[in-house]
């Protein structure tokens, strides 16, 4: 275990950082709605505009990482984001759930431009925030466990987040729908401000960045190809991405068609985020014992285990089905801390390796990982239905429809998190005694720098 002790003040802090991305994102579940039902757009126009916003991601946030990697000011490398940009995020979101005076095209433009500004201005905040935690901590030990911080604020705002703002907009409207969407982007994205100007006050970095000039894209992304922990990680976030992604997409097909009681979508989902909160703090005790590779590994392969003892559940074991999916999401709270610290840990093995550090470009490429696996969860769900003749609206569905159903709730996700287990115990080769070689020969290295 590192000396370096960091205080519990900064590791909350450093978790008040999660709000404005979790914000966005959770508010982000109810933009579809706001659009067409409020704003008055076409559907098919907001799924072009997703599409749009998921192309210049890919792009965006790869020029983002490589801005962090190369910042050079007295505050470091990734906090001064934080102070500059939270201003723009916060403005982008008030302005994506605005209804502009305006008509016909003008309009359009003006909420084509809001939700682009939106999440290009969340990946400034984004990269930047997940950059800061290998910079904050450069012992594994102590980056596992502010990760574990910083993940129990995380779940705690996403709860809160995403009951609080179809709540608040409800509250506030005065029985103006736009003016309530308006007021409670308003009020998301003050509290998002604090609370990352809070971070950027309270956390300071640790690392210091490497002297000499930066190397162009191409060398960076080969040090990144090279490494073996690193195309281990990007395949494990990628099945992260699904695994996590499917329940909540399923879910409320699994409720209405193969339950028959909708109205349970909403306390499943919030006992989900329990087990995640519950999963976080088992972690913490289990990685102080444990390889936190191991655990990582354990998690999955149990959670896979859960996850196929739903294909027994029903109507009349509604009991069994939130057992099971309390435990399962309990696996998956494990898993989330060192999944997030995990990221520090690869940046250091390509820095002990080829001399780089390139932390933003890293947190990038897993973001756009972790993006592929949220679209790959969408196309999987869309294909188990329309492969089984999935009727939506239809008061009684085929046989075949409720088994895909009930598969994606189940045995797929299953599958997934073994393949989650695989990946980290064949592929990914950074166990507690590699982590500890690594860290002590980096420490050597550092000082001498220093020196």
């Amino acid at each position: 275990m590192s000396q370096l002790r960091i205080p519990f003040h900064e590791k909350v802090a450093y978790g008040l950082g999660n709000f404005m991305p979790t914000a966005i994102t959770a508010t982000g579940g109810m933009a579809m709605y706001f659009y067409t039902d409020v704003a008055g757009l076409s559907a098919a126009f907001i799924g072009a505009l997703l599409l749009l916003v998921r192309i210049v991601d890919a792009v965006w946030d790869i020029f983002v990482g490589r801005r962090v990697d190369a910042t050079r000011t007295r505050w470091g490398q990734a906090r001064p984001y934080l102070l500059w940009f939270a201003p723009v995020v916060s403005i982008a979101l008030v302005a994506s759930f605005t209804v502009p005076p305006l008509e016909g095209l003008a309009r359009t433009v003006y909420f084509v431009l809001a939700y682009v500004a939106l999440w290009c201005s969340y990946s400034l905040i984004m990269i930047p925030f997940q950059s800061l935690l290998p910079m904050i901590a450069p012992d594994p030990d102590v980056r596992l466990r502010m990760a574990g911080v910083s993940s129990f604020v995380q779940f705690l705002f996403v709860v809160g987040c995403a009951a609080g703002f179809p709540i608040m907009k409800d509250v506030l409207s005065d029985g103006v729908p736009a003016q309530g969407f308006q007021r409670a982007a308003l009020l998301f994205g003050g509290l998002g401000l604090l609370f990352t100007w809070l971070c950027f006050a309270f956390v300071r970095e640790r690392v210091a960045p490497m002297s000499g000039p930066r190397a162009d894209l191409k060398a960076d992304l080969r040090a990144l190809v090279g490494s073996r922990a690193w195309r281990a990680g990007v395949l494990a976030q990628c099945a992260l991405g699904t695994l996590i992604g499917l329940p909540l997409a399923a879910g409320v097909y699994y409720f209405a068609a193969v339950i028959g009681k909708p109205q349970l979508i909403g306390p499943f989902m919030g006992l989900g985020g329990v087990g995640l909160v519950l999963g976080v703090v088992l972690s913490d005790q289990l990685t102080r014992r444990l390889c936190k590779k191991r655990v990582y590994v354990g998690s999955m392969l149990a959670a896979a285990l859960l996850l196929t003892g739903l294909t027994l559940g029903g109507p009349d074991r509604l009991p069994l089905v939130f057992v099971l999916s309390l435990l399962a999401n309990i696996c998956l709270g494990v898993s989330a801390p060192i999944s997030y610290s995990m990221n520090g840990d690869i940046a250091d093995d390509i820095e002990c390796r080829d001399g780089k550090r390139v932390v933003g470009t890293l947190i990038a490429t897993i973001n756009f990982a972790s993006k592929v696996g949220a679209g790959l969860c969408s196309a999987i769900v869309g294909l188990v239905l329309s492969v089984t003749a999935y009727h939506a609206g239809a008061p009684e569905q085929a046989p075949q429809a409720l088994q895909g159903v009930v598969a994606l709730m189940s045995v797929i996700p299953a599958v997934v998190a073994l393949g989650v287990a695989a990946i980290m115990g064949w592929a990914y080769p950074l166990g507690r005694a590699q982590l500890s070689q690594m860290n002590e020969q980096l420490g050597q290295r550092r000082a001498a720098a220093a020196a």
